[in-house]
């Protein structure tokens, strides 16, 4: 939701948050979309999932990718044999290469849109039940609502878990065939007028418009852009929300909401996520110490937005302030759901129903993260990242004091410094050896 955010305008999220609770602390455990999703489904880490069997966490690109392990427990299985209808509509992206890879075989009854990336903001192809069907003329976020606002009305009386996963704000990878493109470089266009409209003339407010060699009217033009895609989720939330007013269904659905990952926009000399680019006028790093690409765990990529709307259950207005991370959720549903988790299955995190309902809770005592070589553990105030691949690139954070993690303090000599690295790189590297993370073994290719 918008708040703290002073380019964004999502009053459609802003009044689900008002309705519900926010967390301000919500972590992906991983940067990069395929692992991120992963972890949110399994309630297992990435490395855990098979999405990363040799340890390299990166984002499934190619049909011969590993997928999901086949017989590895989701939350949508659990659902589904509780007699919950479960429909994804959207983008899947956790394997597409074998049958037993797509959301049909792990838990999911229904599926409308992609295996992979949804790749278009307008006139998009998408699998519905079993058969491809071209939206021509229509905006990729106003087909996923209402695909998703038909399976609910067709679910009915039968309880259902709707998954929603829009392709917006992700970067275009084309556009449609009758638009022109006023310049050569990603964009999020075509988009809605309605969309576009409020960042025509505003002043936008640069993360760090100091970084040395920022291209700042394409900082400016990538900005104004990612934010109207934003805006086109969220005024389909408001209709999807109108929807459930409508049918009767507001007051006993629960509404959640959040990201796959986080996004760099300008900070740290970046735009996109854990395999952020340099958005420099040479496009390369001014220090030169990361390639054309800068693997990260900065907060800007792993922390997202969490919102839970579930009346009579939590109060409105409420905030959670403690760390949770995706691994949380599959208990948290699960909890919610009134489900107990089946016997036999391990899953990292715990419910954060607690805390939502802000009952006396032992809330997780940091987050563990994942990407390429890259494994990192966030405190409340302090958050260390390692290389396992790269030497010099480890990092080290004074969170609390430092939100936008521009001072590495890695290098710095002194006791209290010493103390915190040494306790952090425990907690990481007990974390890597309970999920027996093939990192720890150290190979020698670099991501």
């Amino acid at each position: 939701a918008a708040e703290g955010q002073p380019n964004a305008f999502t009053p459609e999220l802003d009044r689900l948050a008002a309705q519900g609770a926010r967390f301000d602390n919500l972590f992906a455990n991983a940067s990069v979309c395929s692992p991120s999703r992963a972890a949110l489904i399994t309630g297992r880490y990435p490395t855990e999932t098979g999405i990363a069997p040799d340890g390299n966490v990166y984002v499934i690109q190619k049909p011969t990718d590993p997928g999901l392990t086949p017989g590895l427990a989701t939350w949508p299985q659990v659902l589904q044999q509780a007699r919950y209808r479960t429909v994804l509509v959207g983008k899947w992206h956790i394997g597409h290469g074998r049958e037993s890879d797509g959301p049909l075989a792990h838990g999911y009854g229904h599926f409308a849109g992609w295996l992979q990336n949804g790749r278009v903001s307008r006139d998009p192809t998408l699998q519905v039940d079993g058969q491809p069907k071209t939206f021509a003329g229509e905006f990729t976020s106003d087909v996923l609502a209402d695909l998703a606002m038909d399976y609910m009305r067709k679910s009915r009386p039968q309880p259902f878990a709707v998954s929603v996963h829009f392709w917006a704000p992700h970067a275009n990878h084309d556009v449609p065939a009758d638009f022109t493109l006023p310049y050569q470089d990603r964009t999020w266009l075509p988009l809605k007028e309605e969309d576009l409209e409020p960042w025509r003339d505003m002043d936008l407010v640069i993360p760090n418009p100091e970084f040395p060699n920022l291209d700042l009217p394409r900082v400016r033009r990538m900005m104004r852009e990612y934010y109207a895609s934003v805006h086109s989720v969220d005024r389909n939330v408001g209709r999807i929300m109108r929807f459930l007013a409508e049918e009767g269904l507001a007051g006993n659905t629960i509404v959640i909401f959040t990201s796959d990952q986080g996004y760099n926009m300008a900070h740290h000399g970046l735009w996109h996520k854990g395999n952020g680019w340099w958005i420099t006028t040479d496009r390369k790093d001014p220090a030169g110490v990361y390639p054309h690409t800068r693997s990260n765990l900065f907060d800007n990529s792993i922390r997202t937005p969490g919102i839970v709307r579930w009346p009579g259950a939590v109060r409105p207005g409420t905030r959670v302030p403690e760390l949770v991370s995706f691994v949380d959720w599959f208990p948290t549903l699960l909890d919610m759901a009134g489900l107990n988790v089946p016997d036999g299955l391990s899953l990292r995190g715990k419910s954060c129903l607690p805390l939502l309902r802000r009952e006396p809770a032992e809330p997780p005592e940091g987050v563990f993260a994942q990407h390429c070589s890259l494994r990192s553990w966030r405190s409340p105030e302090w958050k260390l990242v390692r290389d396992f691949r790269n030497s010099g690139r480890d990092e080290l954070y004074h969170v609390r004091e430092d939100p936008f993690e521009k001072t590495n303090l890695i290098g710095e000599d002194n006791p209290m410094i010493n103390a915190v690295r040494a306790d952090l790189d425990k907690r990481l590297r007990q974390t890597m050896a309970a999920i027996r993370d093939p990192m720890l073994d150290d190979g020698q290719q670099q991501c």
